[in-house]
């Protein structure tokens, strides 16, 4: 449906939803398989992480559920050796313009491969089902530490898919850890990590949800979450639980190093149409609760081009890019399908996310003591400049370029695992320094925009030297107004260095498109500066008609 178009008085569209499932918030585009290449049989080796070579394969075996279409058998499979078919057309891995796109524009994988291929890093996909038995991941699927959350289970340890429409999750999982020369499709970009799944979108409860976050932390190393928040405009608060969890995970994860959590930006950036000038509709990651806490990695998108598609989401909160699908999905990523089969159509956000838990894999295999931190400070300080030609990236003097669309860069993987090797810990969450919170009550008035001028309401904080953060990590930003239509207001916070972080833009919505109730705002744009200085928070009611009142807010730093 066309949305109303921006104006000083304006009428309330309805958006009409975004298509997902459940908490299968944050998917590709669209998700209909594509097989490029009929399942041959046969599974990956029998190496110490696999499932006792058995197969993906219709028929009886394990026992059916109720309301499931396919059933697995568990059958015995030789080893296969070769090169990968597809792996050409895995233009993420190394880019040559096979695609018409640019030539470089991928992760550089191949060239982190002659270091490390991720062995010894276990790497957890929280999602709506993953095929454990596949040809293609086989090998790499850890022995019974995979978990089932549907009732009228098939058995603890198969998270498989009960109906087509449970394909997000393998495809997930091969982009990360789809095993390499085995003679049949392509690779993961971390081939030899281990992997489990999690398929706790299969329900829809929060608490299935945190257990996944929370389930393993001994062993796993990286968390993939191809999901979130509806793409609408509207403020989706994450669930307190949730926070428990991630907090839990970076604090106790990896005997006390802490656990890497991947999250998408979304696909919100053009979740609706001016019906007038046929522009985007977009909204800024920020508005996902899930990707605003310190100890979430929230990955952008990038086409082959290595430009960004329309459907990503800007935000202060981007740490890297991952590569993706074009505007129109006429180049995605090629991956796996169910029933050992393959495709070449994944996109979206979803497919951007494990690009960078890939990543995240090699970096922790080359080597393994890193703290989560350490992670996210290599992803940021070894990214690869993108577009170069974007008006967006802003240089600091005290940390690397940032830009709103593209955050750090694309990830790269060969720089990164190169850093890593030689790489100086910062230590983890025991060490990570926290000043604040600095609270304000303005309670200061908002006023409509008023042909076409918006009034800017400003108000600062000063942060002493007390504070002994000389360089940030991250800045979490409270903010709270009430305000009739919350979808009109602009929020932006600018450092003592002149650094401008875009919180929040004004967007149209299906209702009130929220509340900014104590709302929590993140971001990583600030990273490597100093907490001590004058910070200042920007707000604006940014359209006309309804009115409003800035009621309080507050800087809480995070670093070292």
């Amino acid at each position: 449906m066309s949305l109303h178009r921006y104006a000083p008085i304006r009428r309330r569209p309805v958006v009409s939803p975004p298509l997902r499932r459940g908490w299968r918030a944050v998917l590709a585009l669209a998700l209909a398989s594509v097989s490029l290449l009929a399942a041959c049989g046969g599974g990956g080796g029998s190496g110490a992480t696999g499932d006792g070579g058995n197969v993906a394969a219709p028929g009886s075996g394990l026992p059916n559920q109720d309301g499931c279409t396919y059933r697995y058998s568990l059958t015995g499979s030789t080893a296969l050796t070769g090169a990968d078919p597809l792996l050409t057309a895995q233009w993420h891995l190394n880019n040559t313009g096979q695609t018409g796109g640019t030539a470089g524009e991928d992760l550089r994988a191949t060239l982190a491969w002659n270091v490390t291929r991720g062995d010894g890093v276990r790497v957890a996909v929280v999602d709506d089902a993953l095929e454990t038995l596949h040809q293609d991941l086989l090998a790499n699927v850890a022995a019974g530490a995979s978990y089932n959350y549907r009732p009228l289970s098939i058995g603890n340890v198969y998270p498989l898919p009960c109906v087509a429409e449970d394909d997000h999750g393998t495809a997930v999982a091969g982009i990360i850890a789809a095993r390499d020369n085995n003679g049949v499709g392509g690779a993961g970009i971390a081939p030899r990590a281990g992997l489990v799944g999690y398929n706790a979108l299969a329900t829809s409860f929060v608490a299935d949800l945190n257990d996944a976050l929370g389930r393993g932390l001994a062993d796993n190393g990286v968390y993939n979450n191809s999901w979130g928040s509806p793409d609408n405009g509207v403020l989706h608060r994450a669930d307190a639980s949730f926070l428990a969890a991630i907090d839990n995970g970076i604090a106790s994860g990896r005997g006390g190093r802490g656990a890497v959590y991947v999250f998408p930006a979304g696909n919100g950036g053009c979740y609706g149409t001016d019906s007038g000038t046929g522009a985007c509709i977009s909204e800024t990651s920020g508005l996902d609760g899930y990707t605003n806490h310190r100890g979430v990695i929230v990955a952008c998108s990038v086409d082959h081009r290595g430009r960004k598609p329309s459907y990503a989401e800007p935000g202060a909160n981007l740490l890297v890019c991952g590569p993706s699908s074009n505007d129109n999905d006429s180049v995605g990523i090629t991956t796996l399908a169910l029933l050992g089969g393959y495709r070449n159509d994944f996109n979206g956000s979803s497919a951007a996310t494990p690009m960078v838990s890939g990543v995240a894999a090699l970096i922790l295999a080359a080597n393994p003591q890193l703290t989560w931190r350490d992670v996210r400070l290599i992803l940021a300080q070894t990214a690869r400049r993108n577009d170069s030609a974007d008006a967006g990236w802003v240089t600091s003097a005290f940390g690397p370029a940032h830009n709103g669309k593209y955050g750090f860069g694309v990830a790269d993987a060969n720089a990164a695992v190169a850093a890593a090797r030689t790489w100086t810990s910062v230590g983890g969450a025991s060490s990570l320094k926290s000043c604040g919170p600095y609270s304000r009550t303005p309670n200061t008035a908002l006023p409509d925009a008023s042909g076409g001028s918006v009034a800017v309401r400003s108000d600062s904080v000063a942060v002493g030297a007390d504070c002994a953060i000389t360089r940030i990590e991250y800045v979490e930003i409270a903010f709270t107004a009430s305000h009739a239509y919350a979808g009109d207001l602009r929020v932006r916070l600018v450092s003592p260095n002149g650094l401008v972080s875009e919180l929040a833009s004004e967007r149209v919505c299906d209702g009130a498109c929220g509340s900014f109730d104590d709302w929590r705002f993140g971001s990583v744009r600030h990273l490597g500066e100093p907490a001590a200085g004058t910070w200042t928070l920007q707000v604006s009611d940014a359209q006309a008609e309804d009115t409003g009142t800035w009621q309080a807010w507050g800087l809480r730093f995070w670093g070292r």
